[in-house]
């Protein structure tokens, strides 16, 4: 299992990289938005529907991801892109309570499949604005890259620290093998990551010094994207939520860390002057 992940992440993590220095910003949101629509079909299994429902799951994210798109220029108080990105990151920080209570009050709520889809589609349609949106900007394929390598040094600094000290589960309700040493050990690679890109982006000690403590929350928010999907999975009796990546699951597998980070990432850098 640990080889054939290694093998799909050194054919995958290459070609990404390739893709987000050098191709257009229209090629990228269409990528991305692919990939969230094969996220949305397995959304639907997520939420229990059957074929048919899923399959009108995946037309409604896709009317919703175009409306967001075509709407991007209009004069609106607040751009599109924004207004969605803005409402993922609720949803987000919504999401810790639903963790830090699982299983409580979930069938009722989030388990119901008006409330799931809901969610489904703001937790999809955000991160391809927020990619779009950051690709787009001064120094946008070197900031997507430094974003996707903040996810990625998380996810690999979280494995290492869990598998090598990890005693105190996190949340064993919601994931059982996700340990509190994990997680610290994946913040700390972030953090560490976020020095060395804020160098390399050539950011003043300020801003450097914010752009870690971004990376810190970046490896937070992460986290809570990994478990959410993990409630969904629970609840819907099943351990991978599809097979796209081989040794890897499904989009909502790989991804589900960039759904809850793209949002708040893209939110950090308001806070950072001059970021983007």
């Amino acid at each position: 299992m640990l080889a054939t992940r290694i093998a799909t992440a050194a054919v995958v993590v290459p070609i990404a990289v390739l893709g987000m220095l050098f191709l257009p910003t229209g090629a990228i949101a269409l990528v991305f938005s692919a990939l969230m629509l094969l996220g949305a079909w397995e959304w639907g299994g997520l939420v229990r529907l059957e074929t048919t429902g899923r399959g009108v799951f995946v037309a409604v994210v896709a009317a919703v991801m175009g409306l967001v798109l075509l709407l991007r220029n209009a004069p609106l108080p607040v751009s599109a892109e924004l207004f969605v990105i803005g409402l993922a990151c609720l949803w987000w920080l919504a999401a810790i309570a639903w963790i830090v209570r699982y299983p409580q009050g979930w069938s009722s709520v989030l388990g119901r499949l008006g409330p799931g889809a809901a969610v489904g589609v703001v937790a999809l349609v955000a991160p391809v604005a927020a990619v779009t949106y950051l690709h787009q900007s001064d120094q946008g394929a070197l900031l997507l890259l430094a974003f996707f390598f903040l996810v990625w040094a998380a996810d690999t600094g979280a494995y290492i620290a869990g598998r090598t000290m990890g005693r105190h589960k996190l949340v064993p309700a919601v994931s059982p093998g996700k340990t509190r040493e994990g997680a610290i050990g994946g913040i700390v690679a972030a953090m560490v990551f976020a020095g060395a890109g804020a160098w390399a982006l050539g950011y003043g000690e300020g801003r450097l010094v914010g752009f870690v403590v971004l990376g810190a929350w970046v490896a937070v928010i992460s986290i809570v994207g990994d478990l959410t999907i993990s409630m969904f999975k629970r609840y819907a009796g099943i351990k991978d939520s599809g097979t796209l990546f081989p040794g890897h699951g499904g989009v909502l597998d790989r991804l589900d860390s960039v759904l809850a980070a793209a949002p708040w990432f893209v939110a950090g850098l308001h806070w950072l002057p001059s970021a983007i």
